[in-house]
């Protein structure tokens, strides 16, 4: 990824003539796309269409709002004062609320939360929080920020990958929000920086993070299975061999972040029902149409969380193998048919 004085000129730009070009014929693309769902019967075309016009929508008036915020804030100056924080977040909750909310109107998604009444008291209170959950697609990272900010008015610090700083909005965002951007090439600074963040987490702060370290398929499962044989991890192989649904952890960064603030509360958290669609094509072939988006949170105090390092890396196994089984339970809900 280029540095940000080269990589923003360039990605800003290219977004604010996207999402300009997207708006100005998106009456002639929604046109074609509800042409081919005639011809094909099948509304993917569509439904693809019209999430894409949102988004870019979207990704105008944030564009143009983070350059305003950056103006008032003396050109950066004041950027991190606790004002231009609480903006910029009010600023990223109507981003993915809106967006999530499009999804679901448009997929006709039935949304079921279940987190347990523990789950729900802790997100409800003002003490910092490490979330971990599974990742299963390119959505659940904007569902559960959406769920954290909306519902619980939480103020998500979120650990993902620096390639999606492609998106100038998510770049932007990033930088000014203590959140992680991680360039995994370099194990050592991806570890400070989680601690960084974890330890900086104020009042309602929630650090969410996915120790799977990418979205599941069946070849990377499959992939992480031979890595762990291949270092000699018998004993997690042993345990992720009995996991169908979900990677193993990798506990790096988990661990920094156990190791940065060990008395937060800790939330595992699992989903299921928008299938495995980590890319188009999957995602193309299996959209969520009419499907339950179930989520399932469970509580664990810092007390009960083990101190030592391979106590928590067979802890987090353990929670991990708990996390498939229900995902195992509920992976085929589907919402009541609802007519067209």
């Amino acid at each position: 990824m280029p540095p940000a004085p080269i990589r923003r000129p360039l990605t800003v730009t290219l977004w604010l003539v996207l999402s300009v070009l997207t708006l100005v014929l998106s009456p002639l693309l929604i046109a074609l796309a509800a042409i081919a769902r005639v011809l094909t019967g099948r509304p993917q075309a569509l439904i693809v269409v019209r999430l894409v016009v949102a988004y870019f929508a979207r990704e105008l008036v944030v564009l143009i709002a983070l350059g305003a915020l950056w103006l008032a804030s003396g050109g950066g100056l004041w950027m991190g004062t606790r004002r231009f924080q609480q903006l910029h977040y009010r600023l990223l909750r109507w981003f993915v609320h809106g967006l999530i909310g499009k999804a679901v109107e448009l997929l006709r998604i039935d949304f079921a939360p279940e987190p347990s009444e523990q789950a729900t008291s802790a997100l409800n209170e003002d003490r910092p929080l490490l979330f971990f959950s599974r990742h299963a697609g390119p959505g659940d990272t904007v569902l559960l920020a959406d769920l954290l900010l909306s519902r619980f008015d939480r103020f998500p610090s979120v650990v993902f990958k620096q390639t999606l700083a492609i998106d100038p909005c998510i770049d932007l965002i990033g930088h000014r929000l203590p959140h992680a951007l991680l360039d995994t090439a370099d194990r050592e600074e991806c570890e400070a920086r989680i601690e960084k963040v974890t330890a900086e987490l104020g009042p309602r702060g929630v650090l969410l993070l996915f120790p799977e370290g990418g979205n599941f398929t069946p070849e990377r499962r499959r992939g992480a299975l031979r890595k762990l044989w291949r270092k000699g991890r018998r004993r997690e192989a042993v345990k992720a061999e009995e996991m169908e649904h979900v990677l193993p952890p990798r506990p790096t960064g988990a661990l920094a972040a156990l190791r940065s603030n060990p008395d937060a509360d800790v939330i595992f958290a699992a989903h299921t029902g928008l299938g495995l669609a980590a890319f188009p094509r999957e995602l193309w072939r299996d959209m969520p149409i009419e499907r339950t988006l179930r989520t399932r949170m469970w509580l664990v105090p810092a007390a009960e969380v083990p101190t030592d390092a391979d106590a928590q890396v067979e802890w987090l196994y353990e929670w991990w193998q708990r996390l498939d089984e229900w995902i195992g339970e509920h992976q085929d809900c589907r919402a009541p048919a609802i007519s067209r």
